[in-house]
């Protein structure tokens, strides 16, 4: 197993870290739907209440991009948050896609490196709880990314998949494309094929903003059907994300 790999290799090279009380492995490469070129390899890293972020990464993030470097992620993506904040990252912390609507793929598909895990101190939100932040957080980023289509893409590539996501899609991107495919939804299709194939294909931004706007639209609506709690099957906010640089 691959993530196994990369986890052998960090945990060899890294040793103790003062104040890092977690460091997780999550996303596709734990997953199993990587794509090398394409894919970023992701990581939370948890801090100890009085830590050092700034010290704590700059000793963890050379590791980590070391050891996923033969995996050929497009980024290593590192995350991170205070302890003491997981009890409600929605409104204490930043809240990130995978610890609020995708928390359910978090608690599936993640390994501890270093460090305790997690699980047991994240809250148990319902949809109605956390989609309406996320989509109004799509539509900041719609205005930010207004001159630059590739970012658009993503967003237009993202919001295809928390389509097929509250369709009752898991986050494995094939499962993502068969969900959009059922759903007849054709232009979410090929945006989110074109964002796995490196956004090789130049959509137009008229058309990528009106795709994004009309399918919040219909997002919108999930929020009065569904309040089931989104770590079962089958089921942010407007902070600075939380990236080392």
């Amino acid at each position: 197993m691959r993530a196994r790999e990369l986890v052998d290799c960090i945990r060899r090279k890294l040793g103790r870290v003062s104040g890092l009380h977690s460091l997780i492995l999550y996303g596709s490469l734990v997953r199993g739907d990587f794509i090398p070129g394409t894919s970023d390899i992701d990581f939370f890293v948890v801090l100890e209440i009085g830590a050092n972020p700034d010290s704590v990464l700059r000793k963890v993030r050379p590791v980590l991009e070391e050891c996923s470097s033969p995996f050929k992620p497009i980024e290593v993506d590192v995350a991170w948050e205070w302890l003491q904040n997981l009890s409600d990252p929605l409104n204490l912390g930043y809240p990130y896609k995978f610890l609020t609507i995708y928390q359910r793929d978090f608690r599936e598909n993640h390994l501890v490196v270093i460090g305790n895990d997690i699980l047991e101190l994240l809250p148990d939100y319902e949809l109605s709880q956390v989609l309406p932040d996320r989509l109004n957080a799509m539509e900041r980023n719609l205005e930010r990314f207004a001159e630059n289509r590739k970012m658009l893409h993503i967003l237009a590539g993202e919001t295809a998949r928390l389509l097929a996501f509250l369709s009752g899609s898991t986050l494995r991107k094939d499962e993502v494309i068969h969900t959009l495919m059922k759903l007849n939804d054709t232009d979410a299709v090929r945006i989110f094929q074109g964002y796995l194939q490196g956004r090789k294909e130049e959509f137009d931004e008229t058309f990528l903003r009106a795709f994004v706007v009309s399918r919040i639209e219909k997002l919108r609506k999930e929020i009065s059907v569904s309040s089931k709690p989104l770590s079962q099957p089958k089921g942010v906010h407007p902070r600075e994300r939380r990236k080392s640089s």
